[in-house]
C-alpha cells in the first residue's frame, strides 16, 4: 500500500494468481487461479474492509464520480506515469513478452493474459485458437444457416439512416447463444459454479463475433468462409470476399488489427461503455444483451475525438490547404481549428498515451513515407509546439489521432468490404 494523504490510502490487490499455469486448457488454468484470487480477496477484506480510499464530495456527484474509486477492475488500470497497464504490464511490455503472429501479440494471447494474469506460451496460445475454432466451427447457423437469415432480415429492414454501430447493436440482441447459463438457472447449479457455464457461452460468444460483425458489414450471409485461423484471420475472411485479397494483403492488415485489438483489448473501467457493460454483467441478462447494451455507448467515444471524427477532420484540413502548403499555413490552419475547440484528439495531460506510441512506431515501420500519416503527425507537432506553456501539462495526442489515418490508409490500400 501506499500513503497519498494524511486521511487516505490507497490500496493495490495484488495482481499474482500464484504460479503461472502450465495447463494448456484455458478453463483448466482459470480453475487454479479462483480458488487462489477468493482466497487473496477473502483475506484482503478481512484486514482491510473498513479502509477509507476516496472521498465523496456533492462536485463528484454532479461531476459523474469522475477519479473517485468506485469499482473494482482485475484486469487493467490507469498509471500515471505508464498508462492503461494489463494485469501490470505496461503496453510496450505486452507487445514485447506475448506471442504473436508477424510483428504484432495474437489476440488470444491477449485474452488468455487478462483471464489468468499469467503471459502465455505458443502452446497456450496454439491451444486456445484451436478451442475457439472448434466453437465456432459448431456455430455456423448463426452467419450462413437460418439464425443467421433472421438477423439479415432484421438488418434489411431498418432505414438506411441506421448506424453501423446501431445495427451491430440489433444484431447482438438477436445473437442469443447463453444455452449454458440459461440450463444453469433451469437445473438450479450450485451458484459457485455459475461462472463455469457463462464461460462456456462467452467463449462462444467470442468465437462467434467476427462473423457477426460480418453479418452487419455486408449485409448479407456468409458463404465460404474459412473457419482456421486465429482470431484476427476469421475476422477478415468474415469481411473479405473468398477471391478477393491477395494473402499479402490480408497478412499486412491483419498484423494491424492484431496490434489495434492488443491496444484495445480492455480498459480500465472508466468508460460508459466499460461501465456499462461491468454492471449489467451482476444482473440476469445474458452476455449477448449485455453487450448489445453497452456497445452503444461507444457512438461518441471517446469524447475527445472518435476515429470518424478525425477522418473528417483531416479531411477538412486537406481541403482547406489544397494540395501544397506551407508550415505557416497549417500551423495557422491548425491554430484556427483549435481556438474554435473543432481539433478533437488531442488533450492536456502528464503523459503521451502509450497507445499512440505503439501506433505511432507501427507507422514509421510498415508506412514510412505516407503523406496523410505525415500530416497527422503534423498537427501534433503544431500543437505541442505552440501551445507548450511553462508549468503547465503538455498537450499530448490520444490514439485516435493516428490511428484514425492509418485505418484510412488501409481501407485504402487493401479492400475489406467488397
Amino acid at each position: 500500500m501506499s500513503i497519498i494523504n494524511e486521511k487516505f490510502i490507497i490500496l493495490e490487490v495484488s495482481k499474482t494468481r500464484g504460479e503461472p499455469s502450465t495447463s494448456t486448457n484455458l478453463k483448466e488454468a482459470l480453475c487454479e487461479k479462483i480458488p487462489v484470487h477468493h482466497d487473496l480477496l477473502r483475506k484482503f477484506r478481512r484486514n482491510f474492509g473498513p479502509t477509507i480510499i476516496s472521498e465523496i464530495t456533492v462536485d463528484s456527484l454532479y461531476d459523474g464520480l469522475n477519479d473517485v474509486k468506485t469499482i473494482v477492475r482485475e484486469t487493467s488500470e490507469i498509471s500515471p506515469k505508464h498508462g492503461i497497464v494489463y494485469r501490470g504490464l505496461t503496453i510496450p511490455e505486452v507487445i514485447a513478452l506475448l506471442p504473436r503472429q508477424g510483428d504484432s501479440p495474437i489476440a488470444e494471447a491477449v485474452f488468455w493474459l487478462l483471464l489468468t494474469g499469467d503471459i502465455p506460451t505458443q502452446q497456450q496460445t496454439a491451444s486456445l485458437i484451436a478451442d475457439w475454432t472448434s466453437r465456432r466451427q459448431k456455430c455456423t447457423e448463426w452467419w450462413s444457416g437460418p439464425r443467421g437469415e433472421t438477423i439479415i432480415s432484421v438488418l434489411r429492414s431498418m432505414p438506411e439512416t441506421i448506424t453501423p454501430l446501431h445495427r451491430l447493436s440489433a444484431a447482438l440482441a438477436i445473437f442469443d447463444i447463453s444455452k449454458h447459463a440459461k440450463n444453469a438457472k433451469r437445473y438450479g447449479a450450485l451458484p459457485y459454479t455459475y461462472w463455469e457455464y457463462t464461460y462456456e457461452d462467452g467463449m462462444e460468444f467470442l468465437a462467434t463475433l467476427p462473423a457477426i460483425i460480418g453479418l452487419v458489414a455486408k449485409g448479407e450471409i456468409l458463404s465460404n468462409v474459412n473457419n482456421d485461423g486465429d482470431w484476427i484471420q476469421f475476422f477478415l475472411n468474415c469481411l473479405v470476399n473468398a477471391n478477393e485479397a491477395v494473402d499479402s494483403r490480408k497478412s499486412s492488415i491483419a498484423d494491424f488489427l492484431r496490434l489495434y485489438v492488443t491496444l484495445n483489448a480492455d480498459d480500465d473501467g472508466g468508460t460508459p461503455a466499460a461501465h456499462i457493460t461491468q454492471i449489467l454483467g451482476s444482473t440476469d441478462l445474458d452476455i449477448n444483451e449485455i453487450l448489445a447494451s453497452s456497445v452503444l455507448a461507444y457512438a461518441n467515444e471517446p469524447r475527445s475525438g472518435t476515429i470518424l471524427q478525425w477522418q473528417e477532420l483531416q479531411t477538412t484540413v486537406r481541403s482547406t490547404l489544397g494540395r501544397t502548403w506551407t508550415e505557416r499555413t497549417l500551423e495557422a490552419c491548425v491554430l484556427n481549428l483549435w481556438s474554435r475547440d473543432k481539433l478533437m484528439g488531442h488533450k492536456k495531460t502528464d503523459i503521451c498515451d502509450p497507445r499512440y506510441t505503439a501506433l505511432l512506431n507501427y507507422a514509421k515501420q510498415h508506412l514510412p513515407d505516407n503523406s496523410e500519416l505525415k500530416l497527422s503527425q503534423d498537427i501534433t507537432r503544431i500543437l505541442k509546439l505552440r501551445l507548450k506553456r511553462p508549468k503547465d501539462k503538455d498537450i499530448q495526442p490520444d490514439q485516435n489521432a493516428i490511428a484514425a489515418t492509418i485505418f484510412q490508409v488501409m481501407i485504402t490500400l487493401f479492400i475489406i468490404n467488397g
